[in-house]
């Protein structure tokens, strides 16, 4: 089956906004604060696919899905297919939360298609880089593909967002409360890294350091 699907999405600015959070404030010594997803979130599906579709055939989508999270004791899914299509958040409720508090935001980085490096330095503009320490670590799901597809740790924080679906820049001070703010919402939020003065993307994961160049 095949099919093609077109759509538009249309926005409007934040009334405390003066211009998109496109980072053109951003500098070094701002905080970021990352948001968690459940899911793969439009990342890197045509991989995901190719891996399954070598290891189980056309149907790889019925293909039982045996992760540390799979149903019962989980809620990921009982197939390869279900953890494919498990539903994303949206996140521009909580961040209109956070601009209706009165915080300072930055920029604003959804982490799809292209993984965390090459989302995020889309909005490290005037010359920065930033070195994240503390993101949420990977979904499990994505944690045994990259196994059974021997993805390199660098490579899969490039295909995925790797548990990781926004990243706001915030002033320091203020990043705790930003945190609080969506976790307020329903959202997990933890504040991950800073701003550095040295452009490139430093990811400090459970895998090791792994740099990206600006």
């Amino acid at each position: 089956m095949n099919f093609n699907w077109c759509s538009t999405a249309i926005g409007s600015l934040h009334p405390s906004l003066e211009r998109p959070l496109s980072g053109a404030g951003v500098q070094a010594g701002q905080a970021v604060v990352a948001l968690r997803s459940p899911s793969f979130r439009s990342n890197g599906f045509s991989l995901a696919r190719r891996t399954l579709q070598n290891l189980f055939g056309e149907n790889w989508h019925s293909a039982p899905y045996d992760g540390p999270d799979a149903t019962p004791h989980g809620s990921a899914g009982h197939t390869w297919g279900e953890v494919l299509l498990a539903p994303s958040l949206i996140y521009s409720p909580g961040v209109a939360r956070v601009l209706d508090a009165g915080l300072p935001l930055y920029a604003a980085a959804h982490i799809t298609g292209g993984g965390i490096a090459d989302n995020f330095k889309r909005v490290l503009k005037n010359g920065v880089g930033a070195e994240l320490t503390n993101l949420f670590g990977p979904l499990p799901a994505m944690q045994k593909l990259t196994e059974l597809a021997g993805i390199t740790p660098a490579d899969a924080y490039l295909y995925w967002n790797m548990g990781n679906g926004m990243l706001l820049v915030t002033d320091e001070a203020q990043a705790e409360a930003v945190a609080a703010s969506l976790r307020s919402q329903g959202y997990d939020a933890q504040v991950a890294g800073r701003i550095t003065p040295e452009p490139g993307i430093r990811l400090n994961v459970g895998a090791g350091e792994l740099r990206y160049e600006a």
